[in-house]
């Protein structure tokens, strides 16, 4: 499976993208990129064969599908899937996807807001979860980070949920979709034995600020 590996050509990407669709999803990503980093270094210092660019190149690249501009639900996961896809990188493309699900394809129906997505972009989006028959280190530390950063910088999980949930709404099943991060956090501080905030530079700044909404 392909993945960029050049982080000059990752980065040109996500700028040609920030300006097709200015907007906050950009510091976003270079703070998901940077908090990806410093989670696989760790892992690495562990013994996990992992590589740091390739991680930080699909970090940053994760959200890539904004540069549709505003899209509701994971339909920007879709358009993420389509472009890396096209440019022959589908590990990018997958991570795209993945990103969205931290439950992979479990409780599917409940895991987005289908009734704003296309039947099929659902249809290609299940599909794909439903050929992963487990996320590995790189889908699972991306997932996670996405939920530590913010376009400000590293944030606790709960205010980067309650911040998402604010914005976007919640559901009857709002929780079983939290709880798979919880459960991604859980295994990866078992595997570094610390917990990730530790990882995290000022991290505990994020709980004198605001929360957006």
């Amino acid at each position: 499976m392909k993945y960029i590996l050049d982080r000059a050509y990752a980065n040109e990407i996500l700028e040609w993208a920030y300006k097709k669709n200015p907007g906050p999803w950009y510091n976003h990503s270079i703070n998901v990129a940077k908090a990806t980093e410093l989670i696989v270094l760790e892992l690495r210092k562990c013994g996990h064969e992992l590589d740091v660019n390739l991680a930080y190149n699909a970090a940053l690249l994760h959200d890539i599908g904004r540069f549709k501009g505003f899209t509701k639900s994971v339909v920007h996961s879709y358009d993420g899937y389509m472009y890396m896809n096209d440019l022959g990188y589908l590990g990018n493309a997958i991570i795209c996807v993945t990103h969205s699900f931290p439950c992979k394809n479990e409780n599917i129906e409940n895991a987005a807001d289908w009734s704003l997505v296309p039947d099929h972009m659902k249809k290609l989006l299940v599909e794909i979860l439903d050929n992963i028959f487990e996320y590995d280190l790189y889908n699972k530390v991306i997932t996670l980070c996405d939920a530590l950063a913010d376009s400000e910088g590293f944030t606790i999980l709960e205010k980067r949920l309650i911040s998402v949930g604010l914005r976007h709404g919640t559901n009857f099943n709002t929780s079983i979709h939290w709880k798979g991060f919880y459960e991604i956090k859980n295994e990866l501080e078992a595997l570094i034995d610390k917990s990730i905030y530790a990882l995290l530079p000022n991290i505990e700044k994020s709980i004198y600020t605001n929360i957006d909404y």
